[in-house]
């Protein structure tokens, strides 16, 4: 298991990347994976290409997105019990 250290950057975790993806997808519902990783580095740097992969299948299991294999691209899933 990874676990952070005193020396870990936080805006290279899981959560964080996770949260940013998010952000973007409030914000276009509907984005190619290949852009994403992109929008993703050019915000946060090239280290996030890392946790990319690992941020997208966090928020898979969550049920929080769904992935579009006939398009290659990520979509935000609508839960209507947020708050």
């Amino acid at each position: 298991m990874l676990t952070p250290t005193k020396h870990t950057n936080i805006k290279y975790s899981v959560i964080y990347i996770a949260g940013k993806i998010l952000g973007f997808l409030k914000k276009e519902t509907l984005i190619k994976y290949e852009d994403l990783k992109e929008m993703l580095v050019s915000e946060i740097g090239i280290n996030a290409k890392n946790n990319i992969d690992y941020s997208l299948t966090f928020l898979f299991s969550i049920g929080k997105i769904e992935y579009l294999k006939n398009i290659d691209a990520i979509t935000l899933i609508n839960n209507n019990n947020e708050d």
